[in-house]
Parts: structure tokens; C-alpha cells; sequence
């Protein structure tokens, strides 16, 4: 008699992984722009009009959330930060709109007292007068993906970011007065294959099944990323400071970009985080890791590169390997998290003095409808840990931002 073979099953389908150079078939670079369009627009982008509740109500799970944002590293004056454009489009359409995040800090300072933010805040974007493919603009706010027509060490795109909110102008963006007037080339990209998403099934299916349909078939919801981790921002910006006027002049700064999809609710898209921005003179390594919650088999993927100033060096992805590291911890009084105060990541980059500069509940940088929902649901203390320091990556020196998520 045939004995019936057991077939393996899974809810979660991950990206491929990239141990070495002979899984290089397993991810994809990239120098053009269609890779950077924005994966959430409406159906009719050019003109942002609002779903109807009778569609949300027939859609009740499908919630989207994507940003793009641009870390920079300014190695000259020891500023950095972050500029992010937030969309969501949350229960089939009956919440979606834009947020700008803004974040500047330093990355070492003499005197500890000193405040570590220089600034940060959170501004709903209104009035939003064209959404295409690679361009948001709004009365504040423009940013818009060109692609160079000539492929050079400027990079296959440019990145136009300008943002002018006067002082006082909303009452969701206080009395900063900032502006941002940059242009950013970006170099060489890449996605792990087969399209840079992990995908959460509906029900638990056989591996042989999921190969025959593929994951995309198989459920909507996902974790998408697409990253372009060295580039160069040139341009200015400007804010203010307890009310004294602060300027930066960046000039070919190095930058990395990442854009980022989450289709499913937070509490349900991973039970925590870990992040890596380093950028030095010469060389740039990023990693992204995240490990999704017990429902999905507490499965961790960890996505990591390396750059020199032209091309993309290594890349490398693993699923329950290679995963970072807290050699040592400190509790949270509050909330019980045990954060790293060191930490390893993939391909060598360790960081034994890690200086927080910011704790934060993730929910505060989120529109009030998806907090309301997740802050409804059991298990959530959504905090991020930040850190930035001087750090060195094999025979370099350079700037790192750091952060850990705990979620669930």
C-alpha cells in the first residue's frame, strides 16, 4: 500500500533568498524609472478623488499604506535626517490621503544636553492637484521622479523634492517655517525577485501549490520594498528652531532611498522591525529586517546591500538566517521592550555604542483612523527606537541611522 506523503504548507511566501553570488537570479538591479512609481494610486490617478463608502464596505480588508522616503547623511556638518511622503488608502477607500514627514537630527554632539531633533513633524498634505505614476504635487508640496536621458555617474533619475510651508500655515504643521528646494540623482536600484514582496495567504497551502499559482495569485495582501541604496542630494533646507532660523547647504550628499508597501494592518504585517542606513565617504550598506507575527510562522526576512558610489557591490537576502543581532539590551521602564544600546547587521556592520535620539509610538506618525483601528486591537505597543552615530563599515567612516521596532 502507498504510504501519502505529507505535503509541507505555509501562509507566508517571502522573497527569495541571496546567500551568494551564485543566487544572483534571485534579485534584479535597476536603472529606470518604472520601478519607482508609486504602487498605490487610485485607478484614475490623475485627479485624487475620495472611494465611496459602499466600495469600502464591499472591500472591508483591503488596506494599503506606502512611503517613499529619502534618508540623507550629511557628513560635513553632522546633520541628518529623513523626507517621507506617507499614502494610505485604508479599509477599500474609506480613509486615503498624503502625509509628509520630516525629520532632521544630529548624528554626534559634544554636549549631551543638547537636543538631539532638530526637527520633526507631520503634516497632512490637502489640495492635491496632480498624482501621476512618479509625481505628487499639492500647494506645499512637489515630488517628482525625471528620468536622465543619458545613463552616467549622475545616476538613471533624479529625485525634485520642494516643499515650502510657512510659518503658521495649518494647524497639523506648528510654527516651523520649512522649506526644501533638492534635487536628488539616484544610482543603481535593485528588488529582491520575484517583484520584491512577501506575501501573507488567505489560508495555509502547499509549497507545490504555491509554486504552481504563485504567491501573487494567491492573496493581495503583502510587504513590498524597492530600494536605491547611494545616492547624491544637492540643495537646500530650511526650518526653524526655537525660533532661530537654521540653514543647510547640502552638496552631493549621500542618500539612501526606499519605498516601501505595507497591505495589510500593522499588528498583522510583522511583530517587529530592525533598520540600517550607514553612508560613508566611499562605500553605503542598508539593511531592512522584519519578522511577521506567529500566524505567519514567526518568519524573519533580512534584505541588506552594499555600494560604492556608482553601482550596487552585494546583495543579499536570507529567511531565518543572517538575522541582526543585540548583543546588548536596555529595558524600557514604560513598556517592558528590551532595545539594543549595541547591535550587528548582515555583511560586517557592527555598532557598539549605539546613541538614542528618539523613542516614539509608531501609531503618532500615522493618520488617526489607522490608529484608532490598530490601538483597538490586542497585543499592540508599537514603539521605535532610533539611533544615530559616527560609525565606521569595513575601511570607512561615516554616518549611521539605526532603528528598532517593536510592535507585538
Amino acid at each position: 500500500m502507498a504510504v501519502a506523503v505529507k505535503k509541507e504548507k505555509t501562509k507566508f511566501a517571502p522573497v527569495r533568498e541571496v546567500l551568494s553570488e551564485e543566487h544572483h537570479d534571485n534579485y534584479t538591479k535597476f536603472q529606470d524609472t518604472s520601478k519607482l512609481e508609486w504602487f498605490c494610486r487610485t485607478s484614475n490617478h490623475k485627479k485624487f478623488k475620495s472611494h465611496s463608502l459602499l466600495k469600502a464596505v464591499r472591500n472591508p480588508t483591503e488596506t494599503r499604506i506606502e512611503t517613499q522616503t529619502l534618508y540623507f547623511t550629511d557628513l560635513t556638518n553632522d546633520k541628518c535626517g529623513f523626507i517621507q511622503l506617507l499614502y494610505s488608502s485604508v479599509m477599500g477607500g474609506i480613509y486615503k490621503g498624503f502625509q509628509l514627514n520630516f525629520k532632521v537630527f544630529k548624528a554626534s554632539s559634544n554636549d549631551e544636553s543638547e537636543e538631539n531633533i532638530d526637527i520633526w513633524e507631520s503634516f497632512k498634505i490637502e489640495n492635491i492637484k496632480d498624482f501621476d505614476t512618479l509625481r505628487v504635487e499639492s500647494d506645499n508640496v512637489i515630488f517628482h521622479f525625471v528620468p536622465l536621458k543619458d545613463l552616467s555617474s549622475d545616476g538613471f533619475a533624479q529625485l525634485s523634492i520642494k516643499i515650502d510651508i510657512p510659518k503658521g500655515s495649518a494647524s497639523n504643521c506648528p510654527l516651523k517655517d520649512l522649506k526644501v528646494d533638492m534635487v536628488v540623482n539616484l544610482q543603481e536600484g535593485f528588488v529582491i525577485n520575484p517583484d520584491g514582496s512577501n506575501y501573507y495567504l488567505d489560508k495555509s497551502i502547499s509549497l507545490e501549490d504555491l509554486a504552481k499559482r504563485g504567491p501573487s495569485a494567491a492573496s493581495k495582501r503583502m510587504i513590498r520594498h524597492v530600494f536605491v541604496p547611494r545616492g547624491f542630494c544637492n540643495g537646500t533646507i530650511s526650518y526653524k528652531k526655537n525660533g532661530q532660523p537654521v540653514h543647510l547647504s547640502l552638496k552631493d550628499t549621500p542618500m539612501l532611498y526606499l519605498d516601501a508597501v505595507q497591505g495589510l494592518i500593522p499588528n498583522k504585517a510583522a511583530s517587529k522591525w530592525n533598520f540600517l542606513c550607514f553612508n560613508g565617504k566611499k562605500l553605503s550598506t542598508m539593511c531592512i529586517e522584519f519578522t511577521t507575527t506567529k500566524e505567519y510562522g514567526s518568519t524573519t526576512v533580512t534584505i541588506w546591500a552594499v555600494s560604492d558610489k556608482d553601482k550596487i557591490l552585494e546583495v543579499g537576502s536570507s529567511v531565518n538566517d543572517h538575522a541582526v543581532k543585540f548583543p546588548t539590551t536596555q529595558e524600557d521602564e514604560q513598556n517592558g521592550w528590551k532595545y539594543p544600546t549595541s547591535v550587528t547587521f548582515p555583511r560586517g556592520f557592527e555598532e557598539a555604542n549605539l546613541r538614542l535620539v528618539n523613542r516614539y509610538d509608531i501609531m503618532g506618525e500615522l493618520p488617526a483612523i489607522i490608529k484608532s483601528i490598530a490601538e483597538n486591537l490586542a497585543n499592540m505597543k508599537p514603539f521605535i527606537y532610533q539611533f544615530c552615530q559616527r560609525s565606521k563599515f569595513e575601511d570607512d567612516e561615516g554616518i549611521s541611522i539605526i532603528e528598532s521596532t517593536f510592535i507585538s
